[in-house]
């Protein structure tokens, strides 16, 4: 019952958020990108020589990887600005970022798998550092939602999420070096800034995946405002009913 009350306010809040101009503009944005990024990614680019069509995963995989980084970040950011400020505002805003990364890094650890079983011949590599890394990553996060819901205190709760939103988010270059500190067994070489022998293969994936990225952005930043909405009202719900108790 919960559950599904609270399914119904995040709806309510995706509604109230869409009345605003600019969200209005950020959800047909999207919805415009995402009508064309699947065709693109099935009909224009083609497939890779070596792995098929399962390559085609890459353009969901990576994107999401990319957009979870640049949430993490955005929390970080954030989480100084509350240690420095304790304006509530940041914490709310670091917390919509950690939350909506989260939720990301989780749609990262499910294509990743489905991609790795026809290629690796297996689900996951605990060998493979990276995998390791993007694994505690999302525990890491994972402990944040969990704190987020169960300390009741605001100001407890602000605090101590700053802390851990700063220390997570030294993981994320660790992630990202991992390929290059520890030449990893089943990655290839990185896609973004990975030197002469990186990079896609035809310019047709080059601009697929450059596109998933701006799709995934976009949708980021959607389902951040929802994050962001849903935790303001919420805020301001409990602060009325504070006084007036």
């Amino acid at each position: 019952m919960e559950l599904f009350l609270a399914m119904l306010f995040r709806l309510r809040t995706l509604r109230y958020a869409l009345k605003k101009m600019k969200s209005k503009l950020l959800f047909l944005l999207t919805l415009l990108c995402w009508f064309a990024l699947v065709p693109a990614i099935m009909h224009y680019a083609p497939s890779d020589r070596a792995q098929g069509i399962v390559q085609k995963i890459f353009y969901f995989h990576v994107p999401t990887a990319w957009v979870s980084f640049v949430g993490f970040l955005a929390s970080f950011i954030y989480a100084i600005r509350y240690l420095r400020s304790r304006d509530l505002q940041y914490d709310l805003k670091s917390s919509a970022h950690a939350i909506t990364g989260w939720l990301f890094t989780t749609g990262v650890l499910i294509t990743g798998p489905i991609w790795a079983k026809p290629i690796w011949g297996d689900w996951w590599n605990w060998s493979d550092q990276r995998l390791v890394s993007f694994f505690i990553l999302w525990l890491a996060y994972s402990g944040y939602i969990v704190l987020r819901l169960t300390m009741p205190d605001p100001e407890k709760k602000a605090r101590f999420s700053a802390l851990l939103s700063i220390l997570a988010f030294l993981d994320v270059p660790l992630v990202y070096f991992a390929i290059r500190l520890w030449n990893t067994p089943s990655h290839p070489g990185a896609v973004i800034a990975g030197g002469k022998e990186s990079g896609l293969a035809s310019i047709e994936m080059k601009l697929t995946f450059w596109f998933a990225v701006v799709a995934f952005t976009l949708l980021y930043f959607l389902f951040y405002s929802m994050n962001y909405h849903f935790s303001a009202l919420r805020a301001r719900r409990l602060t009325k009913l504070s006084e007036e108790l």
